[in-house]
Formats: C-alpha cells, sequence, structure tokens
C-alpha cells in the first residue's frame, strides 16, 4: 500500500505576493554576487530570464490586490509594515554585530 503525502498548505496570496516582491527587490545584489563568484551563466539566466519572470509576475500581483480605493490603502499599510520589519531587523542586526565586537574585546581570565 502506498502512502500519499499530506499536502502541503497553498501559500496565500499576501505571502506569495510579499514573497515575489522581496524577491524583485534582492534580484540586482544577487545577480552582482554570481558575477562576483564568477558565475556568469547563472548571472546571465537570473537577469534575462528570472527576473522579466518575477517582474511580470510581481505587475500582475500587484494590479489584482491594489485594486481601487481600498487597494491603494492596503498597498500604503503593507508599505509601512514591510518598512518597519526593515527597520527592525536592521536594528536587531547592528545589535548582535554590537554584541560580538564587544565579546571579542572582553578579557579573558
Amino acid at each position: 500500500m502506498v502512502m500519499a503525502k499530506p499536502k502541503k498548505p497553498k501559500k496565500s496570496a499576501g505571502k506569495m505576493h510579499r514573497q515575489v516582491q522581496d524577491s524583485v527587490m534582492a534580484l540586482p545584489y544577487v545577480i552582482e554576487q554570481q558575477k562576483k563568484e564568477g558565475k556568469k551563466f547563472k548571472a546571465f539566466m537570473l537577469r534575462y530570464i528570472s527576473a522579466p519572470l518575477l517582474r511580470l509576475m510581481n505587475r500582475i500581483l500587484n494590479a489584482r490586490r491594489y485594486r481601487g480605493e481600498e487597494g491603494q490603502k492596503l498597498k500604503q499599510t503593507e508599505q509601512m509594515r514591510r518598512h518597519l520589519d526593515h527597520k527592525a531587523a536592521a536594528m536587531k542586526h547592528v545589535q548582535t554585530q554590537l554584541d560580538a565586537v564587544q565579546k571579542k574585546k572582553r578579557p579573558r581570565g
């Protein structure tokens, strides 16, 4: 008897859209990193195949989710939430860096 794999729950439209938005924002950095690592083919694929597809998906999702006056309010709310999330993540990163530096400077004994 073959056991069926449990199905993954579908991602909500909001989560999928956010993931696409994050991917679009990170693309230039990822492409540059691939070039630095000498992976020219992968950088080419990202730039000319993956990037246009992600941008198209983002445009479609934007058009669908942010339609009308309610959509504009939702967009603004999400942008502010993202901004605050990024700010909190940056503060956390800085704090961990400071902690690491202070740990190194402590005299051992």
